[in-house]
C-alpha cells in the first residue's frame, strides 16, 4: 500500500513551469510550419491560376479555328458581339448558355465564371451587383486582361483579322502575350462594382478586360491603373499565343525590351522572355 501511494504521488501530474515549456515548444512548432503551409497553399493556388490560364489559350485557340482571326478587346457598345474577347469565348470556356443569353440581351447578372476568377484573390461573389460601368449590364469580372495593345479595342470583333499566322511572322507566338493577370488593388477584392478598370466582361474597350502597361506589380494597395500583376510572390503569369503560360518576374516590370516588345506583335525582331 504503502509503494502504491509512492507511486500516485511521483504521477502526480505535471507542473506550471512543465506545462509552460510544452506550450512554447508547440507555439514554436506552428510558427515553422505556418509559412510552409501558406507557401504550399499559394502554389495551389498559382497552379491554378496558371490552369485557368491554359483553358482560356485552348479556348482562344479554338475560338481562332472556328473565326480565323484572334478575339479582340471589343468596345463598350450594346451590341453583344462587339464586347469583350471575354465574353466571345465563352462557348469554349463552357459557358455557351451564358453566351447565348448575351446575344439574346439578357445575360446573367449573379453568375461568376471562375475560369475567370484568380483562386489566391477569394474574390467573391466575382461579378458586380451595382454601379456596372457597361451597357446597362451587371455581370462577372475576370482577373485576366487582353493585351489591348496587340488586340487591340475596335467598334466590332469583325473588323480586323490578327491571325496566329501574323503574330508568328512578325514576333513569333511563343513571344507575344495575349492575356495576363491584371494587377488588383488589395482593398478592391471585396469590390461588387464594375468600374474603375475592373469593369465586366459585358462590355469591351475597358481595362476592367484589357491592359497594356509595362508595369508589373504584386497586389497592393497602390491603387488600379493600366498595369499587371498577381497576388503571388514569384511574379505574374502571362498566356502567349502559343498557349503556353509563363510566370513573368516583377523585376522585369518596366523593361522595354523585353517585357515591352511582348505586348507588340508586329514588332520585327523576335526576342526571348526570361
Amino acid at each position: 500500500m504503502t509503494h502504491l501511494r509512492s507511486l500516485l504521488k511521483r504521477w502526480r501530474g505535471f507542473t506550471l513551469i512543465e506545462l509552460l515549456v510544452v506550450i512554447a515548444i508547440i507555439a514554436i512548432l506552428i510558427g515553422l510550419l505556418l509559412p510552409a503551409v501558406q507557401k504550399v497553399r499559394e502554389a495551389a493556388a498559382r497552379m491554378s491560376s496558371t490552369n485557368n490560364l491554359k483553358q482560356i489559350g485552348i479556348a482562344a485557340h479554338s475560338y481562332h479555328d472556328a473565326k480565323s482571326k484572334m478575339a479582340l478587346n471589343g468596345a463598350n457598345t450594346a451590341t453583344p458581339t462587339d464586347w469583350c474577347w471575354a465574353f466571345v469565348i465563352l462557348p469554349y470556356v463552357e459557358q455557351e448558355g451564358m453566351y447565348k443569353a448575351g446575344l439574346a440581351g439578357s445575360p446573367p447578372s449573379t453568375s461568376p465564371v471562375k475560369t475567370y476568377i484568380c483562386p489566391a484573390r477569394g474574390r467573391s461573389p466575382g461579378y458586380s451587383t451595382a454601379g456596372a460601368n457597361s451597357p446597362g449590364f451587371n455581370g462577372p469580372f475576370t482577373d485576366y486582361k487582353i493585351n489591348w495593345n496587340s488586340f487591340v479595342n475596335e467598334s466590332n470583333q469583325t473588323g480586323r483579322g490578327i491571325t496566329l499566322t501574323m503574330i508568328s511572322a512578325n514576333n513569333g507566338t511563343s513571344n507575344t502575350i495575349y492575356v495576363g493577370e491584371g494587377f488588383l488593388d488589395t482593398n478592391e477584392y471585396g469590390r461588387n462594382h464594375g468600374s474603375n478598370w475592373e469593369e465586366i466582361i459585358y462590355s469591351g474597350g475597358y481595362g476592367g478586360t484589357g491592359r497594356g502597361g509595362l508595369e508589373i506589380r504584386k497586389d497592393d494597395t497602390s491603387g488600379q491603373g493600366d498595369k499587371w500583376g498577381s497576388p503571388f510572390v514569384g511574379g505574374c503569369p502571362f498566356l502567349m499565343c502559343d498557349g503556353s503560360v509563363r510566370l513573368i518576374p516583377y523585376s522585369v516590370s518596366g523593361t522595354d525590351p523585353p517585357f515591352g516588345r511582348a505586348l507588340y506583335w508586329n514588332n520585327t525582331t523576335p526576342f526571348n522572355l526570361p
